[in-house]
């Protein structure tokens, strides 16, 4: 048996090609990679893999690449499991760990299945590489893409967490915004380029198992009782189950004795709803975007890896995954963004409920750093009015810098009076010469809301006339004009000063 792409569904098997195949022609599934494990059993053993050189590819056996020369690497995999002695005795547990993939190159847990595209691709000698994404995955492609030479091209929604922009740009990513995920997904699949990635690509998927590998060394080559994972695609999980099921195989460990819970928010759930046979869920916008994905290509692998590993999937809501990461940054130091900190939040359900109990030995995946998304790092914080407060003080010059100062033109109105965007529109014109489209100031004003200077008010509709909001200055946002004013002149952009 050779390394191929197989469909677990029907069984049909397909050769090796770059860019892979994702799904079986014959039923739909998701293909995934297998490996002639009886011909790796005779080749590998504990002691061979810790003598090799740190990081995913000492499990090179277990992964696609014919050709070692090819490997595009930023040192990814080899992640700290860190035990956690002060969050197990908050949480009533005796052996907790994180399996912290934030110390990643990039930040996430994506950079492992990167690696392995990115190294496919270079065996192939293909020069570019794509895909669609809320973030993360955007910007481990671009980051290896650039080691090895490639262009990447992503596109990505408008509502982008500033960090990963940030780091896109410096990779030298061609970054097109999109309205929403939806939209960057139509546009990624009518670009033509050598190589589109998506989340359910095969290799991606098999580098991203790698972090079931290294748990399972990490625990002198055994299985926990609980593995706890986000999950969007659900390929992350089922990269997880996959990893313990065929350590076992090639004589590596036991047969796994891991419970696999997979973790959603509340506000887009449908893995959840799926595996609880249609119980609905609320439907919104969640903090955790990297996870709410409302049409998750693995769904029915991930149901079969939880009813094979007698696993289940919860959904937790926003303000407990803000707890959590503010509990993992407070008592552990690792601080995580909001959808990693779901397997956090989802631990402390399993632990009230019963379910994990305290002599369990459990893992939680924290998937990606929070300094990612610097919006929700303002909210986990109990003392918020120091955030307030000290942010401006510390930089005021360097922040309105990056206002700019059609941004502290509409500051200035707002804190006048409240007004809906055309009326703000109307008082740029008339009061400040600047002359913008109406789209534009709606732009500006979703911006200043992330930074949490200006607030939405709840708006009025009727059955003729859509509803329209109206938007006013917060506090912080008074309290910013205030030091700003003590820090620099009237004079700086052209500001008024007129109230």
């Amino acid at each position: 048996m050779e390394t191929q792409l197989t469909c677990d569904r029907c069984g049909s098997s397909f050769q090796i090609t770059v860019p892979p195949s994702e799904i079986c022609p014959k039923c739909g599934d998701v293909l995934t990679v297998t490996y002639d494990y009886e011909a790796i059993r005779d080749r590998i053993s504990h002691q061979i893999i810790s003598s090799r050189a740190p990081g995913i590819w000492k499990y090179c056996e277990l992964l696609p690449l014919n050709s070692p020369e090819n490997i595009i690497s930023l040192g990814e995999g080899e992640t700290y499991l860190h035990k956690c002695r002060r969050l197990a005795e908050i949480l009533g547990l005796k052996d907790l760990y994180i399996k912290n993939e934030t110390i990643n190159p990039t930040g996430s847990f994506n950079d492992r299945g990167a690696t392995v595209v990115a190294s496919m691709a270079t065996q192939a000698r293909l020069d570019s590489l794509y895909c669609a994404s809320v973030g993360n995955l955007a910007v481990s492609l671009s980051a290896y893409a650039a080691k090895g030479g490639m262009k990447c091209t992503v596109f990505v929604p408008r509502e982008v967490d500033l960090g990963k922009l940030y780091q896109l740009i410096a990779y030298g990513a061609e970054v097109v915004l999109s309205d929403d995920v939806e939209q960057a997904r139509l546009q990624s699949r009518a670009f033509k380029g050598s190589y589109g990635v998506s989340p359910s690509d095969p290799y991606l998927v098999e580098g991203e198992k790698t972090i079931g590998f290294e748990i399972c060394q990490q625990l002198d080559w055994t299985t926990p009782n609980f593995l706890i994972v986000p999950v969007g695609s659900g390929g992350n999980l089922c990269a997880t189950w996959k990893s313990l099921k065929e350590l076992a195989r090639v004589g590596l460990t036991p047969p796994p004795i891991t419970r696999i819970i997979g973790v959603q928010a509340t506000l887009c759930a449908p893995i959840v709803e799926a595996f609880n046979q249609g119980k609905s869920h609320p439907e919104g916008r969640t903090i955790a975007k990297e996870v709410a994905i409302p049409d998750p290509p693995f769904l029915k692998s991930v149901l079969k890896a939880l009813n094979e590993s007698k696993g289940l999937s919860m959904a937790v809501p926003d303000a407990k995954i803000l707890e959590s990461i503010h509990l993992l940054a407070k008592y552990e130091g690792i601080f995580a963004e909001p959808s990693a900190a779901t397997t956090v939040a989802g631990l402390r359900e399993l632990i009230a409920n019963g379910v994990v109990e305290r002599t369990d030995e459990v893992v939680c995946v924290i998937t990606g750093a929070g300094l990612k998304d610097p919006t929700t790092a303002t909210k986990l914080v109990s003392e918020k009015q120091k955030i307030d407060g000290l942010v401006p003080q510390v930089e005021p010059r360097k922040f309105i810098t990056k206002l700019g100062p059609t941004k502290m033109q509409i500051l200035e109105i707002l804190l006048a009076k409240s007004l809906h965007g055309y009326g703000i529109w109307k008082e740029l014109k008339s009061n400040y010469k600047t002359e913008i489209k109406i789209p534009v100031v709606y732009q500006h004003l979703r911006e200043l809301e992330e930074t949490l200077l200006i607030k939405k008010l709840p708006g009025r509709g009727s059955v003729v006339k859509p509803e329209r909001f109206s938007y006013a200055i917060t506090d912080r946002g008074r309290r910013f004009i205030r030091l700003w004013e003590r820090s620099t002149s009237d004079t700086m952009y052209g500001y008024h000063g007129t109230r």
